[in-house]
């Protein structure tokens, strides 16, 4: 099972968002900085290097706070699970070191540029979340799952 984890970066009002190819999306998209959590490694730690190497923006753990997380099932097997975080960050420098090579720009956008933006990554498990909680304040567990190539999901829990 794959673990991951992302993080909603703000500074004065605007959201950090990564241009990235993965290599099963047909294009570059803009996303959350995000990635996976490594064997041994908190999901907030993770989330923190991540967010680190993805934009050179520095946090401490501590100041995470988790908003939604994900998971994805096919036929009853989790498939991975998410966890994503809001943080505030006081330097808004970015210097892009990500390891994998598939960030290619970090830029700030305001919230309504990056709910435009963020509907057009093609993995429901991370727009779906993402815009809701950007557009709507939705806090949630969701669960995602992949049937006959294609995702299902239902409204979410709401956190308390």
């Amino acid at each position: 099972m794959g673990r991951y984890a992302g993080v909603i970066a703000q500074y004065d009002g605007r959201l950090a968002l990564v241009r990235e190819q993965y290599e099963g999306w047909d294009a570059a998209y803009w996303n959350l900085p995000s990635g996976a959590v490594e064997v041994g490694e908190r999901p907030a730690d993770g989330a923190v290097r991540e967010l680190r190497e993805e934009t050179g923006l520095r946090v401490d753990a501590d100041a995470l706070e988790l908003v939604w997380t994900t998971h994805a099932v096919e036929a009853g097997r989790t498939l991975s699970r998410s966890w994503n975080y809001v943080v505030s960050v006081s330097d808004p420098s970015f210097a892009i070191d990500d390891p994998d090579g598939s960030v290619m720009d970090a830029q700030w956008f305001s919230r309504a540029d990056a709910v435009r933006l963020l509907r057009h990554v093609p993995y429901p498990p991370i727009a779906v979340p993402t815009v809701g909680y950007l557009a709507d304040g939705v806090r949630a567990d969701w669960t995602f799952t992949l049937a006959a190539e294609s995702w299902r999901w239902e409204f979410p829990k709401v956190q308390g």
